[in-house]
């Protein structure tokens, strides 16, 4: 799960007291997240599958850049998403679409693959936006909310990686795994979607970058389900 560690981190990140905070446009986060978007879909499908380890290193490396220069913008009171943190976050959307693109292009090259690929992002979608509207619409405050699902992705995280290691004994559960993945990022992006609704210039880039990697890891759960069935000829054993 390349993104997990990622998402882990900008969750933490992004953690505001909904009850401190003012308000402001939610056009600023919306308007970065969409150009992350595409960032990453040009990243994914126009980026060869050779420069997948760079960018997994280059993200890394942006993990703990993208927060110092965040802070630097603002102790220059600059706009952070206007700046060179909100160009940093495209250049990590675009890392995450070339980490994903060897899956993403292998299933376009097939009619199978690319029903597959079409089907999968369709119900990310429908699952992302819909999520992403109860955060916004509700009154509930579900940043309580915050500590179990930062609980349950650790939890998660720990499971995968003992995947790694004993394969014959997690596969029969592999369906469940990713159930269990697409319903902790499901409230996940209904958690940030409301702090996006409460942020501030201060943390709108990182909440971004958060709303993001929900999508992100959101997908690659959904995709892994269809993928357990042998969707595009990529079957997993």
């Amino acid at each position: 799960m390349p993104f997990f560690e990622d998402s882990s981190r900008y969750y933490r990140e992004s953690s505001v007291d909904l009850k401190k905070v003012k308000s402001v446009s939610l056009s600023e986060v919306m308007g970065l997240l969409s150009f992350m978007f595409l960032a990453m879909t040009a990243g994914a499908l126009l980026v060869p599958p050779s420069y997948f380890m760079p960018a997994v290193i280059l993200e890394f490396v942006l993990l703990f850049v993208i927060p110092m220069i965040n802070r630097r913008d603002l102790a220059r009171d600059k706009t952070p998403a206007a700046g060179l943190t909100g160009a940093l976050a495209l250049v990590f959307a675009a890392c995450a679409g070339v980490v994903l693109g060897p899956v993403v292009q292998a299933l376009a090259a097939t009619s199978e693959g690319l029903a597959v690929l079409g089907q999968a992002t369709l119900v990310t979608f429908i699952v992302f936006a819909s999520f992403g509207a109860y955060g916004l619409m509700t009154k509930r405050n579900l940043n309580a909310m915050a500590k179990v699902l930062g609980i349950g992705l650790l939890i998660l995280l720990g499971i995968m990686i003992l995947s790694l290691f004993f394969s014959s004994f997690f596969s029969p559960f592999g369906l469940l795994i990713g159930l269990g993945g697409t319903v902790l990022f499901s409230l996940m992006t209904a958690l940030d979607f409301q702090r996006a609704k409460y942020s501030t210039v201060d943390n709108a880039v990182m909440i971004a970058l958060s709303i993001f990697l929900d999508f992100v890891n959101l997908f690659t759960f959904i995709l892994n389900i269809f993928l357990m069935f042998g969707g595009g000829g990529m079957r997993k054993d």
